[in-house]
């Protein structure tokens, strides 16, 4: 009788098994999250090493229960925090003035800021225009964001200037690109443009596995060469400078990584400003030159980088286990009812760990014979635990006669 439970268990256990695995068999990954005492929405920071073995858009992380079940979830960056300033300015980039087609202003978002309002301050005006608001993260490839927008007119009898909050959804965009369409117009007066700082979303990182880096100065430029191990999101570069005690050089960064040379950021440091250089790429090799003209060349110490702290909001349940899966180049982002986030500021939200990724033991590799993956295995059990049942039964049936 006891070896009859034990082979019922067993045979429950492998059905159990069955749609479980095939919901997980493309993942390549998986990670557990940490246990939860009371059930609630919890704030989940996922580790760059996630991010790194993930899609670049993320859209084939998946969070699923111990019944294999997936389960809803959201994706964020971001940090509540308030400022005791009210403005921040995104300097000008470019400021192109056209008469014949419109006024362009293209501002820079330094710091990666999550924003869904521009101030614009203009010179006054009293015209009916609309402007049109794209992203960019390089100046090179611009994406729409918000069109049509209705130029406001300058009260009467105001400053010389006047203010327009341009709303749009959330972006975090290097550069925002502001066209005041006008053909054959004369253009408006930007005078500057920024955000106000009370409850926005102020970026944080997370620290990548230590830099190794080669530097070689060659002519009038040092090129430093910067490997992982594996592909990491990154976000910031910060060059840890001992000398000169002063300088300001160019600097521009490439993405090296596969066969074509990917230019990101064409900037400038200085001594007296900030070593951090913002840039979004998710690459295993990046290169940095540094244009030194007929100075010596900065002495680089070491080098950190970062990403943006990523966090997967999501609904547990107490008693339960659950686990993030990745690496299926597949998948799509997943649509998913966000109900539970209703009416929850980010900031109040507890938050719990990722644990250590590892390899996901049901991983099918895709085209592969079935005699190599765990098909047969599954099967195989199964037909053991029947037969098995069968012979189980036919021998207490007898001894009960």
């Amino acid at each position: 009788m006891k070896l009859n439970k034990v082979s019922l268990l067993f045979f429950a256990l492998v059905l159990f098994s069955l749609p479980v695995w095939s919901q997980i068999k493309s993942f390549k990954y998986r990670a557990d999250i940490q246990k939860v005492d009371s059930s609630g929405v919890y704030r989940i920071e996922i580790s760059p090493d996630l991010i790194g073995r993930s899609n670049e858009d993320l859209s084939d992380i998946r969070v699923a229960d111990n019944a294999g079940k997936f389960i809803a979830y959201a994706l964020s960056n971001k940090i509540l925090l308030n400022y005791q300033e009210s403005f921040i300015e995104f300097p000008a980039v470019i400021s192109a003035k056209t008469t014949d087609t419109a006024t362009t202003y293209i501002a820079e978002n330094k710091t990666f800021f999550t924003v869904n309002k521009l101030w614009l301050k203009l010179k006054n005006a009293e015209v009916s225009r609309t402007v049109n608001l794209t992203g960019s993260d390089n100046l090179k490839d611009w994406f729409a964001i918000k069109e049509n927008i209705p130029l406001e007119e300058a009260e009467q009898g105001s400053a010389t200037d006047y203010d327009q909050v341009l709303s749009f959804p959330n972006s975090n965009y290097r550069y925002f690109k502001i066209q005041v369409n006008g053909k054959n117009k004369t253009p408006v007066n930007f005078l500057q443009v920024g955000i106000n700082t009370i409850g926005i979303n102020q970026p944080v990182f997370a620290a990548l596995p230590d830099v190794r880096f080669i530097k070689k100065d060659t002519g009038k430029i040092s090129h430093i060469l910067i490997k992982f191990d594996q592909p990491f999101q990154i976000n910031k570069i910060h060059l840890n400078i001992t000398s000169p005690k002063y300088y300001s050089r160019r600097v521009v960064i490439y993405d090296t990584d596969g066969n074509g040379i990917n230019q990101l950021i064409d900037t400038t440091i200085s001594s007296g400003g900030s070593q951090d250089l913002l840039l979004t790429a998710k690459t295993r090799q990046l290169r940095i030159d540094i244009f030194n003209e007929d100075d010596n060349a900065l002495t680089v110490k070491s080098i950190n980088a970062f990403q943006l702290k990523e966090y997967l909001i999501s609904y547990l349940e107490k008693g339960k286990d659950y686990k993030i899966y990745t690496g299926d180049v597949s998948l799509r982002k997943p649509l998913y009812d966000l109900s539970f986030l209703n009416n929850i500021g980010f900031n109040q939200l507890a938050g719990i760990s990722q644990l250590d990724v590892t390899k996901n033991p049901f991983y099918l590799i895709p085209g592969h014979h079935a005699a190599t993956n765990h098909t047969i295995l599954l099967w195989s059990s199964i037909i053991i635990a029947l037969i098995l049942l069968s012979f189980l039964t036919i021998k207490m049936t007898k001894e009960l006669k």
